[in-house]
């Protein structure tokens, strides 16, 4: 075998030390700059998601403040909503407004209950949105010149307002409701019962008279017991309209 000159011993020793360097040192060096690389990449999706999420906790007092707002806005609308009663609740709830002085002649009331009230089961039903729609003779005139769809407003504004409000109500979706009638017959004058029907009103409350069936229309016009003119009995039918109070939102657990 044929023995290296000095200056092939120095090619060769300079060709091991080349691959030994770049196999044990720039080899692994690029497989670290590649990791590094991945690592930097992997930290700029981290502080994306991070900055994302700090951007939602700074969101939290201002949605906190728009649910309380929600809340504090509605809860007089269920405010306005009766509790569920039974009979003996209904008596006495209906007996006060009864006895207000409105109600009452000085000697006994102008109208009272006779009987027991009739209560129905309970059921589930809708409540739609009372609206009014103006009724604009002219419309389909002035919409075939209503080139910039801005006519009615300049002519009449006050009216373009009401249909605007009209097509708003619309659209609302009839809201699920509870909903129970209670029955009685009552014993009342003419204008005891029109009184009656407006201080249930004043009540700003779920209960509506649905319905008066009312037995003598002459009120006892020809009645031979002078106690009994100017009363009639009839049935009067109570609509109670009860839905659950909103709760106050609670924000602690979330914190």
């Amino acid at each position: 075998m044929k023995q290296l000159s000095y200056r092939e011993k120095i090619i060769l020793l300079v060709f091991v030390t080349l691959m030994v360097i770049i196999v044990f040192v720039a080899w692994p060096i690029k497989g670290i700059k590649a990791n590094t690389k991945n690592h930097k990449q992997q930290q700029k999706d981290i502080k994306v998601v991070y900055d994302e999420n700090n951007r939602l906790i700074d969101q939290i007092p201002d949605i906190e403040k728009n649910i309380m707002t929600v809340y504090d806005s509605s809860k007089g609308y269920s405010e306005k909503f009766t509790v569920h009663r039974k009979n003996f609740e209904i008596d006495k709830y209906i007996q006060e407004v009864l006895n207000q002085p409105e109600l009452n002649n000085g000697t006994k009331n102008n109208i009272e209950v006779y009987g027991q009230f009739i209560e129905d089961e309970a059921v589930a039903g809708e409540l739609g949105f009372y609206y009014y729609t103006p009724n604009v003779v002219t419309y389909p005139i002035l919409q075939a010149a209503d080139t910039n769809g801005d006519m009615l407003v300049k002519t009449d504004k006050a009216l373009a307002t009401k249909l605007a409000n009209a097509l708003a109500m619309c659209l609302l979706e009839p809201q699920q409701i509870e909903k129970h009638t209670a029955t009685v017959t009552m014993r009342f004058t003419k204008e005891s019962l029109m009184t009656f029907q407006d201080k249930i009103k004043e009540l700003d409350t779920g209960i509506r008279i649905s319905s008066v069936a009312i037995d003598d229309y002459s009120f006892g016009k020809n009645n031979p017991d002078p106690n009994e003119v100017g009363y009639s009995q009839g049935t009067i039918k109570f609509n109670f309209y009860t839905m659950q109070q909103i709760q106050k939102p609670v924000f602690s657990d979330a914190k």
